[in-house]
């Protein structure tokens, strides 16, 4: 489904005038407003002038600005690069069109202009990254790894089955034929074949980004030379690697948790999930601020990025009882998939004794502060959300992820670049975007406030420009309005 049009402009100019390409109408202006530093973190008055969806001058007050076909006044708003969703998964939902009439529009409606999907069915995702490339869907432009490399299980698109160092190298190989942006290693990857997949993809100039598999330390991912980390919270223990390395019992709790994982096909579910629940607890409270100030060292000298979706791991259970759900913006979300997930909640929340939800709080709370610790000791950071799953809602969800690292500790400034500059260094396009700079991608987000004082003016957006087309807070409304009514 179109959600609007799609304009392009194709222009062929000869040497001969190129004076007058300079005095040719752009194609839009946005005079006298505060662009914003994502590096330095100061705010200068300027006009910005895009053609053809770049950047094109960076005017200081009083220069003179060129005719437009559209032009903004910025005055009293706030210029940043567009937002960037660092973990999100378009194709895991059964629903059919999920991705393109909910996630999509739902980014862009909340100054989402990029996501880096982290693992679901291959053909599904490249159709969705080309088209929107192409300009035929709507959307954020999309990376993506394809399916997820893992470890022995049933037969599944959303996944590359290695259980040995060739399977490994293989599976690379075909991703990359396939032309996948980058490789995803998931929680039971066994170490001959991750070292394999770590060193197929080098050669082949794939980074790697994923989990720590349930069976390697930190220190071994870390050391591999992969990209990122997700996750940190131990709502579901094998995504706790992190924080696992964080605590003072690590080689006991991890020789627990290998232990759970070798028995969970030949043991009873609920005694499995009684043993995840005691090592859940007993990692929440072992960890150490020294251990997880020198990891935080050591993921800066190996620029390691954590990507720690602390959204996720507080929305995957409630934490108390009035936490139903009903405070977020679940008109967003199909009918069929909404009431399933409100009553699951329901049940849950009639169900679960305090100590749990007390657990619950608590292993949140330890995540964040983790997060704080790992950051000031130089650890680089990401903000990504794993949506969409469960409770966490495309878009508004990196809202709720950025206020949770303002809570874990980092500034205004980093919050901003965790959603912005860090990622277009990670994905070294840093000279493309994840700046208000000449020659960088058009892709911007107005404000009605400065994010450098609170980072909750980020969700204050005033206009989304993607690509050099402006969308203003009618055109963004008109987007939330066909999501409420594609989800009726």
């Amino acid at each position: 489904m179109r959600l609007f049009s799609v304009c392009t402009l194709i222009a062929v100019i000869s040497p001969g005038i190129v004076s007058s390409q300079r005095e040719a109408k752009a194609d839009l202006v946005i005079t006298n407003i505060a662009t914003v530093d994502t590096q330095g973190g100061a705010t200068e008055t300027r006009t910005v002038v895009i053609r053809g969806g770049t950047i094109d001058a960076v005017l200081a007050p009083g220069a003179a600005a060129p005719d437009a076909a559209t032009t903004i006044d910025g005055r009293g708003k706030f210029l940043i690069p567009g937002l960037w969703d660092m973990h999100v998964h378009l194709a895991t939902s059964p629903e059919p069109q999920f991705a393109e009439r909910i996630m999509l529009p739902l980014f862009l409606a909340h100054g989402v202009v990029g996501v880096r999907d982290m693992g679901g069915p291959l053909e599904r995702l490249l159709a969705l990254r080309d088209r929107v490339s192409k300009g035929t869907l709507d959307g954020p432009r999309i990376i993506t790894p394809g399916p997820f490399l893992d470890g022995a299980g049933d037969p599944d698109s959303m996944f590359m089955r290695a259980t040995t160092a060739d399977d490994a190298r293989a599976a690379v190989r075909e991703l990359s034929k396939a032309g996948v942006d980058f490789v995803k290693v998931q929680a039971n990857l066994a170490r001959d074949p991750y070292d394999a997949a770590i060193q197929e993809a080098r050669a082949r100039n794939l980074s790697v980004a994923g989990h720590v598999p349930v069976f390697l330390p930190v220190s071994h991912i870390v050391a591999s030379g992969q990209r990122t980390i997700e996750h940190i919270s131990p709502a579901l223990v094998g995504d706790a690697g992190l924080l696992f390395a964080c605590s003072r019992r690590e080689d006991e709790l991890r020789e627990e948790l290998m232990a759970i994982e070798r028995e969970r096909a030949k043991t009873p579910a609920d005694q499995i999930r009684a043993r995840e629940s005691r090592l859940r607890a007993e990692l929440v409270g072992s960890v150490d601020p020294e251990k997880a100030a020198a990891l935080g060292r050591s993921l800066k000298e190996h620029r390691t990025w954590m990507v720690p979706t602390l959204i996720w791991s507080n929305s995957f259970r409630p934490l108390q009882q009035a936490d139903t759900g009903a405070d977020l913006p679940l008109d967003f979300i199909p009918a069929t998939m909404r009431k399933r997930l409100v009553d699951n909640r329901a049940r849950y929340l009639k169900s679960a004794a305090p100590e749990a939800l007390t657990a619950g709080a608590d292993t949140a709370s330890v995540a964040s502060k983790a997060v704080g610790v790992l950051h000031a000791a130089g650890a680089p950071i990401l903000a990504g959300t794993d949506t969409y799953d469960g409770f966490v809602v495309p878009g508004f969800s990196l809202h709720q992820e950025l206020q949770l690292l303002a809570a874990a500790g980092l500034s205004p400034l980093e919050v901003l670049q965790a959603a912005t500059r860090n990622g277009a260094l990670l994905r070294n396009a840093i000279d493309r975007e994840g700046t208000v700079a000449r020659g960088k991608r058009a892709d911007l987000v107005i404000l009605d406030a400065d994010p450098l004082l609170d980072a909750r003016n980020l969700f204050r957006i005033h206009a989304v420009v993607l690509n050099g087309r402006p969308l203003n807070r009618t055109a963004l409304d008109g987007l939330l309005e066909s999501v409420r009514t594609a989800a009726r």
